[in-house]
């Protein structure tokens, strides 16, 4: 479903992800894991057309080059962003974040059978639906910030680092859900800090280390390498 090719993205002189190649199959979970400044987020960004690539980068989604394509093209193509950080509309109220998410849909059916299936998902939401985003609290924040991309009906879903600055019982409805997502048939490409989770749900894994990819494999065998638990598990 996403073949990325010698992804490449420079911030002046340093370069923040150095020539890296992976691919994403229809219906997987794949993480991204590594410390902080590896290069996960730029990655995730480059993908979706936010962060500038080099001229050799080749980004395919379902076949498509999508590498020269602006962000919101990229997202009517079904390819969504949960961003870190959330990055809700805080003046907005639940709903209102909601719709924007449906900004590229002229399908009103659809939209509102996509507003139905994330109230299901995440029924906090739907008690909350005129509640400013900005009230809302981080757990909460997170949700919306997940039912937003699912409003663009999205075959495939970035999530970039949803478990930061949550409560432990919040962190693991997050991670349910995102099983839940991938039970229903949406791909997903994980960057989370919280590695040991990350790799608990994934099918298969990347390191990341200064820009490059350094070990890739089953999710399993890479929570089980020695190296990986010493830098990255705290064994």
């Amino acid at each position: 479903m996403l073949e990325v090719s010698h992804l490449t993205v420079q911030y002046g002189a340093i370069r923040g992800v150095d020539d890296i190649s992976f691919s994403v199959k229809e219906g997987e979970i794949v993480t991204l894991i590594g410390a902080n400044g590896a290069g996960k987020t730029s990655t995730l960004r480059a993908i979706s057309g936010l962060n500038k690539t080099s001229p050799e980068t080749s980004i395919k989604f379902m076949g498509q080059e999508i590498s020269n394509q602006r962000a919101h093209n990229i997202v009517k193509m079904g390819l969504c962003h949960v961003p870190e950080g959330r990055r809700i509309f805080y003046d907005m109220t639940v709903s209102e974040n909601l719709y924007m998410g449906a900004y590229t849909s002229s399908n009103s059916a659809q939209v509102k059978k996509n507003l139905e299936r994330a109230y299901t998902l995440f029924p906090r939401l739907k008690e909350r639906e005129h509640q400013l985003g900005g009230t809302l609290s981080g757990g909460e924040q997170q949700m919306l910030a997940i039912a937003r991309a699912l409003m663009t009906g999205g075959k495939m879903v970035l999530f970039d680092e949803p478990s930061m600055g949550l409560a432990p019982i919040i962190v693991r409805d997050i991670f349910s859900i995102i099983k839940e997502l991938r039970e229903e048939g949406v791909t997903i490409l994980l960057v989370e800090q919280n590695a040991n989770m990350a790799l608990t749900i994934a099918d298969r894994a990347y390191v990341m280390e200064t820009g490059k990819i350094t070990m890739s494999g089953d999710a399993r065998d890479i929570k089980n390498d020695g190296n990986v638990k010493k830098a990255y598990l705290g064994a």
